[in-house]
């Protein structure tokens, strides 16, 4: 059962003035009550105590004159019921083995009073006995005093106390009262204020009576409703200004997307600049076989027309085995050339991300030797070696290869560009060298391009996957590559790009291939 406010407030009051009704009713008059009959009784012990301490005197000196004096000593008490003097005879057996003793009444007073030598105290009478002994006579004196006197007062206190009780009673529904008034309204009235802010509804206030902590407490009440009202306000305005700046933001997203994918294609068409002036460069010796052996075929033709013409076959057919040698020959350039052009269309032609059984070894060295080429095409002076060591136990590889030939192209135009950096700083002792290697290392594939260039500085080191980072002259570098070719790797193949780099001494990437994007032996 929940009580509110209100009902607390009456339960506490009814707690405390029933508590205090039980100890004025019932423990403070009894405790009363009691503390009055044992004050009385050591009252009436101590008379008689003097009374007998008075006989015993008079006694010892024979005045007994005094001894009466002693017994009225009490008689002027009104609540005296009976005072006696008893005397103690001794009486022995036959024999006088053994005696008996009794008392026998020797005065009283008042005399026309009647009681009995053995009685004892009750609610209407005290009773109290003191012995005395003395060398005329043994005895006690006994004496009994009315209750009416304690009776009274205990019938005092009980009205007493059920006044006080009344009182109580009435001070408590008044305090009751008021504290329902002072206390309970004002925070009932606080917590429906409260309920209708927790709503949304900033409009009420609560009135406050100046000179407690309630008050102090709607004063707060009112200044927070108040201080929410204006957040509340200046976070619609907000909102609305964020739901502004978001359309803002979105409308500036789309842009970066598209000026993105401008120099995404951008850096692409680069690379494939790049890329052409090796392959006219890679292109130019396949096709200048082919036109050798064409011309040398076309010799050989007009020989064999000749020898026919003169009827020895048997020259003609060995002219024809030269021809048809020449002709594979041609066929063989031929391919190669090809396989250029075909090199170049797939790296140029937008990817589709889908994976292929791909020979790493085959893609790495025309790559290796495009990037080669393109960068001679471009730079008469350019001057550096390249060498592979490829592990053949890798065969075919499934991956992206549109994909992974710009992550290549990249990498080594890098590695060629850092080594002819160095080479322009170096004295003629500096042998420029590129190593692109290969090798299968348990569940992954690893392609490894190293130089021995300039390196990598340790204050940029940190930056060069970000976007547009470029160590490069401006103009040389759209700062994209080594970004484009960390998410072809990570994202596109789920691999790992690494570097591995000295200051001064070099730098190595490697591209590790996890087996589950892997068909190798």
């Amino acid at each position: 059962m929940i009580f509110n406010l209100k009902n607390k407030i009456w339960l506490t009051v009814a707690a405390v003035v029933l508590m205090f009704s039980f100890f004025t009713l019932y423990y403070f008059p009894d405790q009363q009550a009691r503390l009055l009959h044992d004050n009385y009784d050591k009252e009436v012990q101590n008379l008689a105590n003097t009374v007998s301490l008075g006989i015993k005197i008079s006694m010892t000196e024979q005045n007994f004159e005094g001894v009466q004096t002693a017994m009225e000593f009490v008689k002027d008490d009104p609540r005296l019921e009976f005072v006696a003097l008893l005397q103690s005879d001794t009486t022995w057996n036959e024999n006088h083995t053994s005696y008996t003793v009794r008392e026998n009444l020797f005065q009283s007073f008042p005399e026309e009073n009647s009681f009995s030598l053995t009685s004892t105290s009750n609610d209407s009478l005290i009773v109290k006995r003191s012995s005395f002994e003395t060398p005329i006579m043994s005895g006690a004196v006994l004496i009994g005093f009315s209750t009416r006197e304690i009776n009274a007062g205990r019938q005092r206190i009980k009205i007493t106390s059920l006044l006080v009780s009344g009182i109580v009673l009435s001070i408590g529904i008044l305090l009751g009262f008021w504290l329902a008034r002072n206390i309970s309204t004002p925070v009932m009235a606080l917590r429906n204020a409260a309920i209708r802010v927790r709503e949304g509804d900033f409009s009420p206030r609560v009135q406050c009576r100046p000179g407690d902590e309630i008050a102090d407490l709607g004063k707060s009440f009112n200044e927070m409703v108040d201080y929410l009202a204006r957040t509340t306000n200046e976070l619609q305005e907000a909102n609305q200004s964020l739901a502004t700046t978001n359309d803002t933001l979105k409308n500036t997203v789309l842009e970066l997307k598209a000026t993105q994918n401008q120099l995404i294609q951008k850096e692409k068409m680069a690379s494939l600049g790049e890329l052409t002036a090796g392959i006219a460069h890679e292109i130019q010796n396949p096709l200048n076989f082919v036109n050798n052996f064409s011309a040398i075929n076309r010799s050989l033709i007009d020989e064999m027309v000749e020898e026919l013409e003169k009827g020895d076959v048997e020259e003609a057919k060995a002219i024809a085995m030269d021809i048809k040698v020449n002709g594979e020959r041609i066929d063989s350039h031929g391919k190669r050339a090809d396989a250029i052009v075909k090199g170049m269309l797939q790296h140029s032609r937008v990817s589709t991300g889908e994976k292929k059984p791909t020979n790493i070894n085959a893609l790495a060295e025309e790559f290796l030797r495009l990037s080669y080429h393109g960068l001679r095409a471009r730079d008469k002076t350019f001057i550096a070696n390249f060498k592979t060591d490829f592990d053949e136990s890798i065969q075919e590889v499934d991956a992206a290869p549109e994909d992974l030939s710009r992550v290549l192209l990249n990498l080594c135009n890098n590695a060629f560009y850092a080594v002819t950096e160095k080479r322009k700083l170096s004295d003629s002792a500096y042998k420029p060298l590129v190593v692109v290697s290969t090798r299968k290392l348990g569940n992954k594939i690893e392609i490894s391009v190293k130089d021995n260039g300039m390196g990598i500085p340790k204050k940029v080191f940190d930056k060069i996957f970000h976007p547009f980072f470029t160590t490069k002259p401006a103009g040389q570098g759209t700062g994209l590559g080594l970004s484009l070719s960390y998410d072809i790797v990570i994202k596109g193949h789920g691999g790992e790009l690494l570097v591995r780099t000295e200051e001064g001494e070099g730098s190595e990437f490697i591209v590790q291939l996890p087996c589950s994007t892997t068909n190798a032996t």
